[in-house]
C-alpha cells in the first residue's frame, strides 16, 4: 500500500514502525450479497412449518430490519424462527455448513473481486485486517476463516432465548466502533473499507477511509459526509 505507516517511538528510544490497520465491513463490501439473510432463508427453506413461520411474521419484522432503530429486535424475530431448536453446537455447525456450501459454489453469495483483493493487499503488506460486520460473529468466522489468514472478526453476538437465538449486542453503526476499542483498537485505524454510510463512525474513526461504490454520487455522499479525505471505489 503506498499510504505511510504510522511510527512511534519506543522505551528506549528508537523509533519502531507498527503495523497499519485495515477495518473491512462484509456484506455489501467483502461479500456480494446479505450473508445473514442468505443463511437464515437456506435454514427456513428446508422446514415447512419454518417456513409457515416465517412468512407470517415478514410483514411485520422486515419493515422493522429497514429501521435503524427497531433493527435489533426485526432481525432477532426472523433469527428466532431460523434458528430455534439449535444448541450452541448446532448453530455452529449450521454456519460451518452455509460456509462450506458457499465455497463449492452453491450459494447466490459471492465475493467481491475487489474487496477480496484489496485485503489480500493489506496482508502481504503485513498489515493488521479486522472484518467487523452486523452479521452474527459465529456466521462471519465461518465465512473468513477458511481464507487461511490471521484476520480478526468482530460481529453481532447472540443470545439464546426461547428455545432458539436472537441478537444480543447488535454490531452496527458506532457498535461497531466500540467493538474496535474494547478488542484493543483503539479509536483511531489506518483503513476504512464499508458499502454504507451507516457505517459513517467508522469511516470518521479512518485516516483513510473508502466507500466502495464508485462514482461522482459516491463521492457526493463522503463530502456531504464531512469526510474530506475520503475516497471511493468502484468495486
Amino acid at each position: 500500500m503506498a499510504w505511510p505507516n504510522a511510527l512511534a517511538f519506543a522505551l528506549e528510544g528508537g523509533p519502531e514502525i507498527l503495523a497499519m490497520l485495515a477495518v473491512f465491513d462484509l456484506d455489501g463490501t467483502l461479500l456480494d450479497g446479505d450473508s445473514t439473510a442468505l443463511w437464515l432463508w437456506d435454514r427456513v427453506r428446508r422446514s415447512p412449518l419454518r417456513a409457515l413461520a416465517f412468512l407470517a411474521v415478514a410483514p411485520i419484522a422486515c419493515p422493522m430490519v429497514a429501521i435503524p432503530r427497531t433493527r435489533r429486535a426485526g432481525a432477532s424475530i426472523l433469527l428466532w424462527i431460523a434458528t430455534v431448536g439449535l444448541c450452541e453446537r448446532g448453530l455452529r455447525e449450521s454456519c460451518a455448513r452455509f460456509s462450506q456450501a458457499f465455497r463449492d459454489g452453491q450459494s447466490a453469495l459471492a465475493w467481491r473481486v475487489g474487496g477480496l483483493a484489496t485485503l489480500r493487499e493489506h496482508l502481504e503488506s503485513g498489515d493488521r485486517v479486522v472484518v467487523v460486520t452486523a452479521a452474527p460473529a459465529l456466521l462471519a468466522e465461518a465465512l473468513i476463516g477458511p481464507l487461511g489468514h490471521q484476520i480478526e472478526v468482530l460481529g453481532t453476538s447472540l443470545k439464546h432465548r426461547g428455545g432458539g437465538w436472537v441478537a444480543d449486542v447488535h454490531c452496527r453503526n458506532q457498535r461497531k466502533c466500540q467493538a474496535l476499542a474494547e478488542a484493543g483498537h483503539g479509536a483511531r485505524w489506518t483503513y476504512a473499507y464499508t458499502d454504507s454510510l451507516d457505517d459513517l463512525p467508522l469511516l470518521r474513526g479512518a485516516e483513510k477511509p473508502v466507500i466502495v461504490k464508485g462514482g461522482k454520487a459516491a463521492e457526493r455522499r463522503l463530502f456531504r459526509a464531512g469526510l474530506a479525505n475520503g475516497r471511493a471505489a468502484a468495486w
